[in-house]
């Protein structure tokens, strides 16, 4: 495989919107053509942190707090992921993600888990039921089905990772989304990444090459009013010591091409 660096990913698909707001991110029209990796570049990758998000990382880069970081074992990976919301749909995760976070979960180190029974998504089940009490998902006929498309042949749907694997992320039901196989891996082309693979791409690169670097990032699905498939996940990073040496503003479209998906439901049909 070849590793690209961080700054060389670019791609003639970049939007300026207002990014902190989420119907504006909503209403952008995917296109094939000027999207064919399955993401936007938003405002130049200049990150719009909320309020809470700029307070942590204020936190990070008090005093002593970075160096502490990285100091700290594996096992101390500092991630916050939310309840499901009250529709049963996963919510945003942060983490802190440093150079060992990728380490210990590279193929060398640990082989990636499958997902556990227990990991079930919103939209996943034609027949889903929510049970609030438990935050978990029930349900028997899958809304996955195999797809033929002029450039894929498989499943239309992944459970795509909030924060990957890759970065330290777990394989349960809050950091997991029902996420196309665009929306996960864009064309699935290592010598240009698409989909989420594109911000986590870039993160690793950059850790690799600054291993005394923090990444903090954060990743929202974006839902509809009451849908249960997000429309998209929006991912801003920025490494923590030099604010400016690694940013990430990047709007991931939970589409697929050739295909027209509800979002209420996770039913799929082909055009």
């Amino acid at each position: 495989m070849q590793h690209l660096n961080s700054n060389s990913l670019i791609q003639n698909n970049k939007v300026k919107i207002n990014s902190s707001d989420n119907q504006e991110l909503i209403n952008l029209q995917f296109d094939a053509h000027k999207y064919p990796q399955n993401y936007a570049i938003i405002n130049n990758n200049q990150p719009e942190f909320s309020q809470a998000a700029q307070k942590r990382l204020q936190v990070m880069r008090s005093g002593n707090n970075l160096q502490a970081y990285l100091n700290q074992s594996n096992d101390q990976q500092d991630t916050l992921y939310n309840n499901l919301d009250q529709l049963g749909r996963t919510q945003a995760v942060t983490s802190f993600v440093r150079y060992r976070d990728v380490v210990k979960h590279s193929g060398k180190v640990m082989k990636r888990p499958p997902f556990p029974s227990s990991t079930r998504i919103s939209g996943e089940y034609l027949d889903g039921q929510y049970n609030a009490q438990q935050q978990q998902w029930y349900g028997h006929q899958s809304n996955n089905k195999m797809v033929q498309l002029s450039s894929y042949r498989g499943y239309l749907y992944n459970k795509s990772h909030l924060l990957a694997w890759s970065l330290g992320g777990t394989m349960k039901t809050n950091n997991v989304v029902l996420g196309t196989r665009a929306q996960n891996v864009g064309t699935n082309n290592q010598n240009n990444p698409g989909g989420m693979a594109y911000s986590e791409t870039r993160v690793r690169n950059f850790l690799k090459t600054h291993q005394q670097e923090v990444i903090f990032y954060q990743a929202i699905p974006v839902y509809a009013d009451n849908e249960l498939v997000p429309r998209g996940v929006h991912v801003l990073a920025q490494s923590v010591h030099d604010p400016q040496a690694l940013q990430i503003n990047v709007w991931t479209f939970n589409t697929q091409a050739g295909v027209k998906i509800n979002y209420h439901t996770g039913q799929a049909t082909t055009n």
